[in-house]
């Protein structure tokens, strides 16, 4: 009798054992994909260009800005700069960045970079940690961590009402697919200026060529 009850404990132990193996080997590869899924890269099928992607929350950001350059359409170089492109991008006009996601992202709403923003503590927190934390390209002094890893750049923006470009090095603003509510002349879009240390997302007017960043569908 006590030879029977010493091997059904033993069975009953070894049953745990496997099943506590079992259950951390399910889980071990869901907590590696999930670190794997908060940075990246993709290829946009268009150029086979290549963009670093980083996740915040929910929302999954290129990391850096577009730099398609369509067969038509209005967008320009910095300062009519094409070695410009590689790093800072192409400036569009807010017609052109309707369409000119690749595929299987889009160009976010008002309401998405609200999301952002909060995600990252406010107006005021926010600020520091999309921009580059760095001066390479930005203004000394620079009080950005890029806590966020969004890295956002000066790209300053082309105002096509005067052919200028204004801003560089100092300030960026993004488009968003939201236009300002009233006025069919203006869109939303994120601002982000070192003289004021603010993430604000406001209205300016289409006629502003700015930078793109696409969030993932």
């Amino acid at each position: 009798m006590k030879k029977k009850t010493s091997i059904s404990f033993l069975t009953l132990l070894l049953a745990v054992i496997i099943t506590v193996f079992i259950s951390c080997s399910e889980d071990s590869p869901t907590t590696q994909e999930e670190q794997e899924e908060t940075t990246g890269t993709f290829t946009d099928s268009r150029d086979n260009q290549t963009y670093d992607w980083i996740k915040i929350g929910d929302q999954v950001w290129m990391a850096e800005n577009l730099s398609y350059k369509p067969s038509s359409g209005n967008f320009w170089a910095i300062n009519n700069i094409e070695n410009n492109v590689p790093i800072l991008g192409y400036l569009y006009s807010w017609e052109i960045a309707q369409s000119i996601s690749p595929n299987g992202w889009h160009l976010p709403s008002q309401a998405e970079w609200q999301i952002l923003v909060n995600q990252l503590g406010g107006t005021d927190q926010a600020y520091d940690k999309l921009l580059e934390s760095v001066t390479n390209h930005w203004r000394n002094p620079n009080s950005a961590t890029n806590e966020s890893g969004f890295t956002a750049l000066p790209t300053g923006y082309f105002d096509q009402r005067d052919n200028s470009f204004n801003g560089t090095e100092f300030l960026t603003m993004f488009h968003s697919s939201t236009e300002y509510s009233g006025n069919s002349e203006s869109a939303m879009g994120l601002l982000l200026n070192q003289n004021f240390h603010e993430a604000n997302i406001e209205g300016r007017p289409k006629l502003l060529a700015l930078p793109v960043r696409c969030i993932k569908d």
